[in-house]
């Protein structure tokens, strides 16, 4: 249950008034940090050898190929099969690399504020940042502050829009 706001003049206006600069600021310092972080992956990439040293591939920070380059000449006698096993194997290892320097960069921003809980944090489109084959964010904290704002704007609405 919530705790009512005290009416007079510190009541329950100011105390809102408040409250929402908070959550500007928090918002702005969230969305500065956002820019820092986009503009830090942005010159991310990753290399990596793959297992058996046939292959070396780099990949950029969404996981996307940027290159790719036989070692030595061991290529050479792998079936097709195996070379395109250790290709594959290289880019998701690259791939699963740039993710975690994604998340590293991304993971504050993707939580409430313990200021403002009612702000739950920004919704990152991780697969913007991470590629299409990042895995999903649970959405416990943000469907929890969600349910929090909707209860508050309920128990307005049932209490006509006064306190």
């Amino acid at each position: 249950m919530t705790q009512e706001p005290e009416s007079g003049p510190d009541g329950y206006e100011e105390q809102l008034e408040r409250r929402l600069a908070r959550a500007r600021v928090e918002l702005a310092a969230a969305e500065r940090d956002a820019a820092r972080a986009e503009a830090d992956m942005a010159g991310f990439s990753s290399a990596t050898v793959s297992e058996d040293g046939s292959v070396e591939v780099t990949v950029g920070p969404r996981g996307e190929l940027s290159d790719l380059r036989f070692l030595g000449d061991k290529f050479r006698e792998m079936s097709s099969a195996e070379l395109g096993a250790a290709i594959i194997e290289a880019v998701e290892t690259g791939r699963a690399q740039a993710r975690r320097e994604a998340a590293r960069h991304l993971r504050p921003l993707d939580t409430p504020s313990p200021q403002v809980p009612e702000l739950a944090g920004l919704d990152i489109d991780w697969a913007r940042f991470a590629g299409p084959s990042a895995p999903a964010r649970s959405r416990s904290a943000r469907s929890a502050a969600r349910t929090r704002l909707h209860d508050e704007i309920a128990d307005d609405e049932e209490d006509g829009g006064t306190r």
